[in-house]
């Protein structure tokens, strides 16, 4: 199997062994993928790190390891670049032996085991249990859902969990609502307001306490919200209740677990370590009534994801929670836990757009717009493929005009018709086909892939595995819908200037097998954002 790794590791070697014969020490050395291949296919900054200790300036150095390279079998040429950089341009039959490599790996290719024989857990969404699940939440659905299936692509065993924080003075405000509705007052003057109570306030039938009626309320909100996600395309593999830990005990056993971080003031229990995280802020963990906080039961909670042995934790959650990250470091570590295997992803705000103008479309929640109704208008690939276009730590102005468009403006459109055009093209050449048996693999000349339309998506075809990789570590999940419009752009660039089915049957064959590569990618691409790859559209 050939792979564009290979080229890079000998790429290593080759300057290694060239820094040797120069005297220096070698050390690590370091070769980029370039994403302009106007500064090269790979590059490096040898140069500046090693001409000190030869008396050169960076500049010499290079033009020296340039010297030494210039012949190997994979180079096409070296650019030596202010202050001392080495670029490195390929020949094209590296690229074109992309083609057979990404055959060979079909369904897998982008893939990598580094994270074989470990567990992730990835929590995300865990709504405010007392309304429908508001887009604000929803955004964190696609992010938590897609870092979770790349995690997986990289070979970890993943837990996608859902925490329900179904207990708190909040439920029985609720409940007050409800039972104020039942009893004819104005939807206006209570606490929660919006359509969703009345209908609440039918559902839970005949109630004797707030209490009663929030908790029936906050079954039926969680139900509805559990539809919701599914709608999304996501799946969760646990849920986890507030009072579920308060049941079985688990927030006093924690407690006792950090009892040397604990100490008592005004009649309350705080949480008051001295460390980096929290730098002598106290937290309170249970109340002078008696009761314990919120966060004292996702101290528990955050145990018994460390405890199940996770080599990753990760939470998505608004940004509104950034106030709440230092604490549950601060409690991470006092359990004793590694804290550099907890990582939290903070996604800021939704806005909607309609005809180029901010727009409020709220109708069933009185006061915010729920997931469902943009599900209902948009669908879930739009859905997705929207909120994933913006880094998490960015706001969104949702366009949705735009997502609702059948035509290539809309990104998620244009993505998945690329794909749909793809398996047009191959469905075609295989009822073209004379009935022979068409060689592939090493039977197919990809020598004669040769325009730039050809070896530009080769070229994208080929960054997928190297941004799997990246996104499992820098958890940027957007980078993933810029990838796939980038690979579209390439593929019909490709088709729009290269005949697929051609009189010459040699250079079909290799362009259809580009194109199966190109389905391979993109398709993969698509799964992992958990979008839909149409066959025909």
């Amino acid at each position: 199997m050939y792979t564009l790794f290979m080229t890079r590791d000998q790429i290593k070697k080759d300057l290694a062994e060239a820094v040797k014969k120069l005297g220096a020490e070698v050390g690590d050395v370091e070769v980029t993928r370039n994403d302009n291949p106007d500064f090269g296919d790979f590059s490096t900054n040898l140069a500046l790190k090693i001409s000190h200790g030869l008396s050169q300036s960076p500049m010499e150095t290079a033009k020296i390891l340039t010297d030494s390279l210039k012949n190997q079998s994979y180079v096409l040429k070296l650019e030596v670049k202010e202050p001392g950089f080495i670029n490195f341009f390929l020949k094209p039959e590296v690229w074109q032996k992309q083609v057979a490599d990404v055959l060979e790996q079909n369904q897998a290719y982008g893939s990598n085991k580094s994270g074989e024989g470990k567990k992730a857990r990835v929590e995300f969404i865990s709504a405010n249990p007392t309304g429908p699940l508001h887009f604000g939440n929803a955004r964190g659905g696609p992010i938590g859902d897609v870092l979770a299936l790349i995690l997986e692509f990289n070979g970890y065993e993943v837990l996608r969990e859902y925490y329900h924080n179904d207990v708190g003075g909040q439920i029985e405000k609720l409940g007050e609502s409800i039972l104020n509705i039942q009893k004819g007052k104005k939807l206006e003057d209570q606490e929660y307001k919006g359509k969703y109570i009345e209908e609440l306030a039918e559902k839970v039938g005949d109630v004797k306490s707030s209490q009663e009626a929030g908790k029936k309320a906050v079954e039926l909100i969680f139900d509805e919200i559990k539809e919701d996600t599914r709608a999304m395309g996501i799946d969760f593999d646990e849920y986890y209740t507030e009072s579920d830990l308060l049941k079985n005990g688990a927030t006093q056993e924690v407690l006792e677990k950090v009892k040397r971080f604990l100490k008592e003031k005004d009649g309350a229990i705080w949480f008051a370590p001295s460390d980096e995280f929290l730098k002598d802020r106290e937290t309170v963990v249970k109340k002078s009534d008696g009761s314990y906080t919120y966060f004292a039961n996702d101290i528990a909670y955050h145990n018994i994801k460390f405890e199940g042995g996770a080599d990753l934790v990760a939470d998505v959650m608004g940004s509104n929670h950034h106030g709440h990250v230092p604490r549950l470091k601060a409690a991470i570590s006092a359990l004793g836990y590694d804290v550099s295997r907890f990582h939290v992803i903070l996604y800021q705000w939704v806005r909607f757009k309609r005809g180029g103008k901010l727009v409020k479309m709220s109708k069933r929640s009185g006061t915010f717009v729920t997931a469902r109704e943009v599900l209902d208008e948009i669908g879930p690939d739009a859905l997705r493929f929207f909120i994933l276009m913006h880094d998490a730590n960015s706001p969104i102005d949702f366009d949705l005009d735009l997502a609702s468009k059948k035509s290539r403006e809309n990104p998620v459109y244009y993505v998945q018709y690329a794909h749909a055009r793809i398996a047009s093209i191959i469905d075609k050449a295989t009822r073209l086909d004379s009935g022979q048996a068409r060689m592939t693999g090493g039977g197919v000349d990809y020598e004669l892939l040769t325009t730039n339309y050809e070896l530009n998506l080769i070229r994208q075809i080929a960054k997928l595995p190297k941004l799997v990789d990246e996104i499992s570590r820098s958890f940027a999940v957007h980078r993933l819908t810029a990838y796939a419009m980038e690979l579209a752009d390439s593929f019909h660039k490709f088709y729009e200037n290269c005949p697929v089915i051609s009189k010459d049957s040699d250079l079909q064959n290799a362009r259809i097998d580009l194109v199966k590569s190109a389905k391979i990618a993109l398709g993969n691409t698509l799964g992992l954002l958990g979008v839909s790859a149409p066959e025909k559209m």
